[in-house]
């Protein structure tokens, strides 16, 4: 067994034969994360008919460690919602995605349903395509797990917190990816939105976060200014921890 492999199995015994697979899959996800992504599923979706929604999937790395958390459960179905090839942000989509996506033999959603499928998810993970502000016209059932991970401008975050955790049931789990200096979109969000009265119990897992939905009712859509639950001096620390590894 390589040294690697084991360093893994050791610090993570629980999820890290999938972190290895998820490192071969295109895209931005650290262990930690990703070992935080597949306890949400394995230990806070409901052992039968779980609602699992991703905004923002790329080629699959993360939807892989959220379907494999939910592998043993009965009937659980993971919507994972993306345009599957151009970013609302054209300047994104220019400068980041464009250059991988030219470099890809197949499109974003093969590529995306390939991992899926090499993974054994396929009859799991349903690809919805389209930008969340769309699918969410139409979305009707209600979410054990929402993660976030879309664009990442501010106002498109916020968008996206206020319009579908109104369908995450109360006692859910809403996860946001990258909140840190270098996205201060997803930052300042969890800093506004996922505080009390609506969500508490914070945590964070290098630039993943996720809260607690606590009430039922609607989140307010203008700008807030609430207390951070994380104190401010370890906030700041983890930040740089994040910056330095």
């Amino acid at each position: 067994m390589s040294s690697d492999r084991e360093t893994l199995r050791q610090e993570f015994p629980d999820g890290w034969r999938w972190i290895r697979i998820a490192r071969r899959i295109g895209g931005w996800l650290a262990d930690k994360e990703a070992n935080a992504l597949f306890g949400l599923t394995r230990g806070r979706a409901p052992q039968r008919d779980a609602v699992v929604v991703e905004l923002g999937s790329w080629q699959g790395k993360s939807s892989v460690l959220l379907a494999a958390g939910m592998r043993h459960k009965q009937n659980p179905r993971l919507f994972c919602v993306d345009p599957f090839g151009s970013d609302e942000n054209s300047a994104y989509q220019e400068t980041f995605y464009a250059p991988l996506t030219s470099k890809m033999r197949r499109s974003l959603q093969e590529t995306f349903l390939r991992n899926i499928q090499r993974c054994g998810f396929s009859g799991m993970v349903h690809a919805v395509k389209g930008y969340s502000f769309e699918v969410v016209r139409s979305w009707r059932e209600p979410i054990d797990i929402l993660f976030i991970d879309a664009s990442h401008e501010y106002a498109a975050v916020h968008r996206d917190v206020l319009e579908w955790a109104p369908f995450l049931k109360v006692g859910g789990t809403i996860a946001m990816h990258d909140v840190s200096p270098t996205w201060p979109g997803p930052s300042r969000v969890m800093a506004e939105d996922l505080q009390p009265p609506y969500f508490d119990e914070l945590e964070q897992a290098d630039s993943l976060v996720w809260a607690v939905k606590r009430s039922a009712e609607a989140l307010p859509s203008a700008v807030r200014r609430t207390r951070i639950v994380i104190p401010k001096s370890d906030f700041d620390r983890r930040q740089q921890e994040i910056q330095t590894s």
